[in-house]
């Protein structure tokens, strides 16, 4: 029956039964939306091939397909007889002499050492990918085809180029979900499509042609031996430490599992957010056995049992748990188990974070000179910003603490402090920070030490309410120069903590001079000891700095008008001998004197106009060095078990034949038998809260088990 809708060989169709039986319907789609996007352009392609390349016609096929295996995650095709090259040839991306596209752009063929009879086609920097029954050395006859038509070949470059990566968005953006599901269901059934697919060059295909001569008999159902997962599997985290997803990847394991047909037995600590929990079960003793799988539907099981905290009763339930089910899951991500618990297993799946660099960047700069220019300056501008101090650490320190002192010290004596013209409190900042809580601690008055509980209104308040005030004259000080924690805590501040408040402007509090002696006449007996060379020119010139940036309206942390432009005439003098050899002398000197004359509006607007002509190609690194810097990402994980490295959630789609050649580095070396990566998937954080898991997390759990039963295969 699979046979006939696939057209892929009998022992094609049996392997398949004896794999996942009826579990996943006979005929499986994919829930990858990637995975269909590629599916869905290979047809099509061959339903309108680039006119250097007719349609293939083949009788008794489908453009030169005979057949396909499909299965959830992946599919094989099976070329017609003699038409492996040219089916190649019309898929993988040429150039015409005219400058025009063919094929799937970005699309990439490679092989294996262990697979020298199927080629693995993915888009470059894609994940999702199709396997193609046929020799490796049939990509050279297509690469001949391609070059006796006159057409360049491109798919021999490791990186997609711009005009590849812009088409292949152009055919994306015109394949709709629903489309892209339709054309690769179409692929999946080449066998029902063989007596129809001559219409689909004029329109897509349709659901009632798909549909075959018997529905029902292809559904989902659990029958067949299903995905035979055997052994104890540990899931944890590569750096040991909890809180990095293996409670979820290790029930992503255990569902894959138990839908595959095995009887899962899943173990974890005591810990408040374990499987039980998030599963929303009522706590049970240790050890007794719950199910857990009432989102995986019938015919599924998975029990779910939580570890007695001493080792022994651990290590007496995973033995009973070894008899009782075909597969047991060890959720070891967590410090709520007795240690060591992975040591036991037959294999661990091993999660690290993406901290690797996967791609050399080779960054395409087609911009004007101009907008280069000033975007080189621009970058190098805000580069320079972390280690521009607006004048001496102390002085710097001293002021960010004197804005402090002075909203303070208005409490004190009742005035209301202006505020900016925008209606926005000069210390708003200074309360969403937290700063008023240190303000009430330490900067009280001598002998009344004021607590943050005291100061809900944020104001400088003893606990009865009144301002402190120094009783020898009204002087008012920063802090108890008699409390040696206060002393300390106020010296020991880190400068930056109220870098951007402002003072009032002078003109509104008159008192501001007085204010200013007064604050560094409290401070200069402990400011003498901590600081003997530097605070004499504190007495001498800070007062004066201070007042005279407040009337420009500096921050304590900003610079002044005169401080930015000398920074911003290093930058250009620092950099113009590399820069003339880049752009040439007269042309730097006009740019960058243009750029010191504009205001930032201007910069950023000239900087960025032509961003659209920048463009990186990304090269995928030498494997080993990939497979290295992986190793040691995992050096935590326990010795001499059979590892899965499992990349977590990587910041962007990981290349397929790039994850190939790394896996194979990496199983150069005795342990690691299998590497995979668990996607970013919306589905990974809402799982705990449906009735059934959803097809992404479930298509999850499927790969993460066939890399398992990988890793166990080789240590056979």
């Amino acid at each position: 029956m699979r046979a006939s809708y696939t057209g892929e060989p009998r022992a094609a169709a049996l392997h398949f039964y004896r794999r996942a039986g009826l579990r996943f319907g006979l005929v499986p789609d994919t829930s990858d939306a990637g995975q269909q996007r590629l599916e869905a352009l290979l047809l099509q392609t061959l339903a309108h091939p680039h006119p250097y390349f007719p349609q293939l016609v083949v009788p008794g096929s489908v453009w030169g397909l005979f057949g396909a295996s499909p299965y959830p995650d992946r599919i094989t095709l099976w070329p017609a007889p003699g038409q492996a090259a040219g089916l190649l040839a019309r898929w993988l991306p040429i150039r015409t002499p005219e400058g025009e596209l063919g094929g799937v752009p970005g699309l990439r063929a490679a092989t294996l050492p262990a697979r020298r009879d199927t080629l693995t086609l993915a888009l470059a920097g894609r994940r999702a990918h199709v396997e193609v029954r046929t020799e490796p050395r049939i990509l050279e006859e297509a690469a001949e085809l391609a070059r006796g038509a006159g057409l360049e070949v491109l798919w021999e470059a490791d990186a997609a180029s711009r005009a590849e990566s812009e088409a292949l968005g152009a055919l994306v953006s015109e394949l709709s979900l629903g489309r892209s599901a339709l054309w690769s269901r179409a692929l999946r059934r080449l066998g029902v499509a063989r007596d129809v697919f001559e219409a689909w060059r004029g329109r897509e295909p349709l659901e009632s042609e798909l549909e075959g001569p018997a529905p029902a008999r292809i559904a989902p159902r659990p029958a067949g031996q299903g995905v035979a997962l055997r052994g104890v599997v540990a899931v944890l985290s590569g750096d040991g430490r909890g809180g990095r997803g293996c409670t979820t990847a290790a029930y992503m394991l255990a569902a894959g599992a138990a839908v595959g047909g095995a009887r899962v037995g899943f173990l974890t600590g005591d810990d408040p957010s374990n499987l039980p929990a998030l599963l929303g079960m009522d706590r049970a003793p240790a050890g007794a056995w719950r199910d857990a799988g009432g989102q995986l539907g019938a015919g599924c099981r998975l029990e779910a049992a939580v570890l007695p905290t001493d080792a022994a009763g651990a290590e007496n339930l995973l033995a009973a748990a070894r008899k009782e089910f075909d597969a047991v899951v060890v959720d070891a991500g967590t410090p709520f188990q007795p240690p060591l618990l992975a040591d036991q297993a037959d294999a661990t799946l091993v999660l690290v974070p993406d901290q690797v660099a996967w791609y050399d960047d080779e960054v395409i700069d087609e911009r004007s000179a101009r907008a280069q220019i000033w975007s080189h300056l621009q970058d190098l501008n805000r580069q320079g910003w972390p280690s521009r101090a607006p004048g001496p650490e102390l002085f710097v320190f001293l002021d960010e603490v004197f804005v402090r002192y002075v909203e303070w010290r208005a409490a004190q004596e009742g005035m209301n402090l202006p505020q900016e013209e925008t209606g926005r409190d000069y210390y708003a900042d200074l309360d969403s920070c937290g700063i008023v809580s240190f303000l009430a601690k330490y900067t009280a008055g001598p002998g009344s030490v004021v607590g943050a509980q005291d100061c809900d209104d944020g104001r400088g308040l003893g606990t009865d309410g009144e301002a402190d005030v120094d009783e020898g004259g009204g002087r008012v000080e920063p802090y108890d120069p008699g409390a040696v924690d206060d002393v300390e805590m106020f010296w020991s501040q880190s400068v930056g903590g109220s870098a951007w408040a402002m003072l009032p402007p002078e003109e509104s509090v008159p008192c501001l001079d007085t204010w200013r002696s007064q604050f560094v006449e409290a401070l200069t007996p402990e400011g003498r000891r901590r600081h003997p060379d530097t605070w004499p020119d504190v007495l001498a010139n800070w007062a004066g700095r201070n007042r005279e940036r407040n009337l420009q309206r500096v921050a304590p942390g900003d610079l002044t008008a005169a401080q930015e432009t000398a920074a911003e005439q290093h930058i250009v003098t620092a950099h113009t001998e590399e820069a003339r050899g880049r752009w040439g002398e007269d042309l730097w000197r006009h740019e960058s004197a243009a750029w010191l004359a504009a205001g930032g509006g201007q910069r950023n607007e000239t900087s960025n106009a032509e961003n659209d002509q920048l463009f990186t190609l990304h090269h995928p690194r030498p494997p080993q060095k990939v497979a290295a810097e992986l190793r040691l990402l995992a050096r935590h994980a326990p010795l001499g078990r059979p590892t899965v490295l499992v990349v977590s959630q990587p910041r962007q789609d990981l290349d397929r034949h790039l994850l190939e050649k790394v896996e194979l580095s990496l199983q150069q070396e005795p342990g690691t038998g299998a590497l995979t990566v668990i996607p970013r998937r919306e589905a990974l954080t809402t799982w705990v809260h449906g009735d059934r898991i959803d097809a992404p997390a479930l298509m999850i759990g499927l790969m993460l088990t066939a890399a398992v039963r990988r890793t166990l295969e080789r240590r056979l």
